[in-house]
């Protein structure tokens, strides 16, 4: 009877390193292939020459701040991180005028595509009546308040010395504050200790994974996350959401953006810049929009007392004789193509039409 041969068996730390490299390196290697997959499709889809993909990169005093030369599927980055295609023109052309913008999304823009978002339709004008290379700077930021407005400020404004600003603020003041209380710190506190423009660095954008994975933002973006974790089910028996309840302007946030907004302008003169304040439009019935919008609209009297030019979006909103829900997206806040077109007109003609003639 023929005998098999049976080889040596193996020594047990191979066994181990062989099972650890099936149960785990398999799934990286599938996870890796994945995530270079979907790189290469968003390349192929939205890439552009010499810019990278990611509009997020990580900042020790915010968390996180657009990248310079970035991209992602509607937007782009200049290289000096506004959501511009084109790049700061240094030095400023004689007869050119430099105006930046600052605000959250609602001045980002982040339903529309780079080039049709409010600043950039602004700066269109600007250029019809002014010179070819006047340029407005689009520094608006997914979720940011006013704090961090005036920290990019504190870095744009001594180098780029823009001729004019312009603050379109006060929507994420109620988040800021709500965000910085579940991280155990208390903006009432910190104005008693005489701080203001406290913000918290821990937005989405500052997670490690929304801002380098495919598949997390994907599986965000689509909702498949959720879907997931639920296992594909929802509650709804068919009940409606309750109105929202109104629960009047929280007069810690006020404060808080008062204090802030008053260091922004004080800024924004020391150099050699102009500073315009426009209200935040909205439809105060959408959401929570009633007491968002409040904080915007307070803070105009801040602005009024020290002698900075005062207008209302809402003259916008008011002077549409269509349905005013053609002038925002789902939000309330976040101005639509149409909106966009005519906020940037009514900018132009109440603002900078005095001011860079």
């Amino acid at each position: 009877m023929a005998q098999t041969t049976k080889g040596p068996d193996l020594p047990l730390w191979k066994k181990v390193l062989f099972s650890l490299i099936l149960v785990v390196g398999f799934p990286v290697a599938v996870i890796l292939a994945i995530e270079g997959a979907g790189y290469a499709i968003l390349h192929f889809k939205h890439g552009v020459p010499g810019k990278s993909y990611g509009l997020w990169t990580y900042d020790e005093e915010l968390g996180a701040i657009h990248a310079s030369n970035a991209y992602n599927s509607n937007s782009q980055t200049n290289n000096l991180g506004f959501r511009n295609k084109e790049d700061v023109i240094e030095p400023k052309p004689p007869g050119a005028y430099r105006v930046i913008a600052y605000g959250g999304s609602t001045t980002f823009c982040y339903n529309l595509e780079t080039d049709r978002a409010w600043p950039l339709r602004l700066q269109e004008n600007l250029r019809a009546r002014t010179n070819p290379k006047s340029q407005v700077l689009n520094a608006g930021a997914i979720m940011w308040s006013i704090g961090q407005e005036v920290a990019r400020a504190k870095r744009d404004l001594p180098r780029l010395k823009p001729d004019i600003v312009i603050i379109y603020s006060g929507i994420n003041e109620q988040a800021n504050e709500e965000l910085l209380r579940a991280e155990g710190i208390s903006l009432e506190r910190a104005l008693a200790e005489g701080k203001h423009g406290l913000f918290s660095k821990h937005l989405d954008q500052g997670r490690w994974l929304k801002r380098n994975s495919t598949i997390v933002r994907f599986l965000e973006y689509t909702g498949a996350a959720d879907w997931f974790f639920s296992a594909g089910h929802t509650d709804t028996h068919g009940a409606t959401a309750p109105p929202p309840v109104d629960p009047g302007i929280n007069l810690v946030v006020a404060e808080n953006f008062d204090r802030t907004l008053r260091e922004f302008i004080e800024l924004i003169r020391k150099n050699g810049a102009k500073p315009v304040y426009v209200i935040v439009g909205g439809l105060p019935e959408v959401g929570r929009n009633t007491q968002l919008l409040r904080y915007s609209r307070q803070g105009a009297e801040v602005a009024r007392q020290m002698g900075v030019l005062v207008i209302d979006s809402n003259d916008v909103v008011a002077a549409y004789k269509g349905n005013k829900h053609d002038l925002f997206s789902d939000s309330g806040v976040h101005w639509s193509d149409l909106g966009a077109g005519l906020l940037a007109d009514f900018i132009d003609e109440k603002a900078l039409r005095s001011m860079a003639p």
